[in-house]
């Protein structure tokens, strides 16, 4: 087997928690550790002067080529703390599965919610809109009976006065055509009376000068 490849958090006093502010603040390769200055590893949030000192000396004592760096990345310490790391690594990945899962049945939870309600309202929209088609159609059919029913009562009113007029023309005409013949033929009986009268009358003068 070959030997195990040292890394950040193989250096003493770097826990998972330091290996991953290390990692965010550049320093990703124990290389990168060991090469730095105390000033600036000192201004990493959690190291002071002290321990960046510590820290930068532990780095270069595990890198390759050193004694104790070799006797170290072979120690069952190291292997132990690998060991911690591979399952913190391994808890952290499961956790963050876990949360991605829960949200992931979150989301599709409230994506399920949001399309019934929009579903919900749009059946409420329908059934609003359907109501106030039906309440429009009813208004507008008891509004058209209404004008049809004004029109049918204007239009036999209108017919109702045309034949009372026509009647009583009729009626006017009838006595105007009465009364003329009336008149005609009481003008001819009293024509005929005078005519009558006269001849009486001629024939009276002729037997007076007959007695003469």
């Amino acid at each position: 087997m070959g030997k195990m490849k040292t890394t950040i958090i193989d250096v003493p006093g770097i826990g998972p928690s330091s290996e991953k502010i290390l990692i965010e603040n550049g320093f990703k390769t124990l290389k990168q550790l060991a090469g730095t200055t105390v000033e600036k590893l000192a201004s990493v949030p959690g190291f002071g002067v002290a321990r960046a000192g510590k820290v930068i000396k532990a780095a270069n004592e595990l890198l390759p080529g050193s004694v104790s760096g070799s006797a170290r990345a072979v120690s069952p310490v190291a292997s132990r703390k690998r060991q911690v790391r591979k399952k913190h690594t391994q808890a952290s990945s499961n956790k963050s599965k876990q949360e991605k899962s829960r949200k992931d049945k979150l989301r599709k939870e409230n994506l399920k919610k949001e399309k019934l309600r929009k579903e919900k309202l749009k059946k409420e929209k329908l059934k609003k809109e359907k109501l106030r088609k039906d309440k429009l159609r009813k208004e507008k059919l008891k509004k058209e009976k209404l004008r049809k029913d004004k029109l049918r009562k204007e239009k036999l009113k209108k017919e109702k006065l045309r034949k009372d007029k026509l009647r009583k023309e009729k009626l006017k005409k009838e006595k105007l055509r009465k009364d003329k013949l009336r008149k005609e033929k009481l003008k001819k009986e009293k024509l005929k009376k005078e005519k009558l009268k006269k001849q009486k009358q001629g024939k009276g003068k002729l037997k007076k000068k007959r007695k003469k």
